[in-house]
């Protein structure tokens, strides 16, 4: 599933190629991805984009009135064309992907300048929603504090480990209601960071680990952006690149190989149904 850094990386390009457009049709080929009624198709019709955003791990482009959300769970890709280039980010799809529309095409919104922006997913785990502002505002009271916002605060990052107490230090990250966007490539990356195992009950954290932990989140968030995510596909974006920071990657999807600190081989356990990676002389 895209994490914040590959969400924040669609974002910043959409918001590039989709603000001011009118949007002038929607054709909807899947109606579990997409539910909307004719009226909200046509009140949506003749929007123009103020801006595309991120919230979370889900992408918001933004009407004014409303705001259409889109989650891309484990399999969505969006991907935007125009005459000229083809931008898309999110889920890798192979062969089957390459032509636009194609078999995993569950929506196609149309724009004024021709340009096209598809929803593909494999599997159908993806979402488009239609929200008004107060139904938005609604459903974000509902999600955690930002790691990168100010609200992100060692006081607020203390109190939720304690409200986590009896969880392990990886399932408490991955916990959406109190901080948003973090999934298990940046849980690994983080701990190992910050040098503590996942599979450690929260309340055994040190002041010291917790504070080392808090300074970790965002600075491997903030350089997973840099490089734009980890996601690789076989497109390439508006400048030509693709997301690489697979390369900087020192723990998640590593079992087996050496430990880039001390040589060691980094081990893998299951942990609340996901995979959890660790050095078990690096991380205590």
């Amino acid at each position: 599933m895209p994490e914040l850094p590959e969400v924040e990386t669609i974002v910043r390009d959409l918001n590039l190629e989709l603000k001011n457009k009118k949007i002038i049709a929607i054709e909807s080929r899947d109606k579990k991805i997409f539910r909307l009624t004719a009226r909200d198709v046509k009140n949506l019709i003749g929007r123009t984009v103020k801006s595309v955003r991120r919230r979370a791990k889900m992408i918001i482009i933004d009407f004014g009135a409303n705001y259409l959300i889109i989650h891309l769970k484990m399999t969505g890709q969006l991907v935007y064309k125009t005459k000229s280039s083809v931008i898309a980010g999110g889920h890798p799809i192979a062969n089957e992907g390459r032509e636009l529309p194609n078999k995993f095409t569950r929506v196609i919104l149309r724009f004024n300048d021709k340009s096209l922006l598809y929803f593909n997913d494999v599997r159908r785990f993806g979402w488009m929603k239609l929200m008004s502002a107060q139904e938005w505002a609604r459903f974000n009271e509902k999600l955690g504090v930002e790691p990168l916002s100010r609200n992100f605060t060692l006081e607020y990052f203390k109190n939720f480990l304690w409200r986590k107490r009896k969880s392990t230090v990886k399932q408490a990250l991955l916990d959406q209601k109190y901080i948003s966007g973090i999934g298990n490539i940046y849980a690994d990356e983080s701990l190992f960071a910050a040098r503590i195992k996942p599979f450690r009950r929260a309340h055994s954290l040190k002041p010291r680990e917790i504070k080392k932990l808090w300074q970790a989140i965002p600075e491997i968030l903030r350089r997973a952006i840099k490089h734009r995510g980890t996601s690789f596909n076989d497109y390439v974006d508006a400048r030509g690149e693709a997301g690489n920071f697979i390369k900087y990657l020192k723990i998640y999807g590593r079992a087996g190989e050496k430990c880039k600190n001390c040589g060691r081989p980094i081990k893998k356990m299951k942990l609340g149904g996901r995979g959890a990676h660790w050095c078990d002389y690096c991380q205590k």
